[in-house]
């Protein structure tokens, strides 16, 4: 019975750990249109980015970034809501993870840091 027990406990922890790995990490520029708390039961700071990379470039792109703030008010949200305020032109870095769980946040992709560009 102990080593049933046992058995189902490490393989239950093994399932969980493996779907924490990190699976895409990198770099995205655009402009901040989005900062929000949603979420039902855990609410998390989330945000969308529309992306471009181009100076002066005209008419409106489609390619949007979905991403997590995390859950609290923290420098990081305060630095995505003044980007998004000010209309500036933003770099984030961020990782995606294979799995996330419920309270993590509505996306797979985390934000670590935003660069804020300053104007030419």
């Amino acid at each position: 019975m102990k080593k049933i027990l046992f058995s189902s406990v490490l393989l239950i922890t093994l399932s969980l750990l493996t779907g924490c790995w990190t699976v895409q990490k990198g770099q995205k520029s655009g402009i901040i249109v989005k900062v929000a708390k949603e979420g039902k039961f855990w609410g998390t700071y989330e945000g969308e980015m529309i992306l471009g990379g181009l100076e002066n470039a005209t008419g409106a792109s489609g390619r949007a970034f979905h991403f997590t703030l995390g859950q609290f008010n923290t420098d990081l949200v305060k630095q995505a809501d003044f980007a998004m305020e000010n209309n500036k032109h933003v770099i984030i870095s961020y990782h995606c993870d294979a799995y996330t769980l419920p309270w993590s946040g509505e996306t797979k992709c985390f934000v670590s840091k935003i660069d804020v560009l300053s104007e030419k």
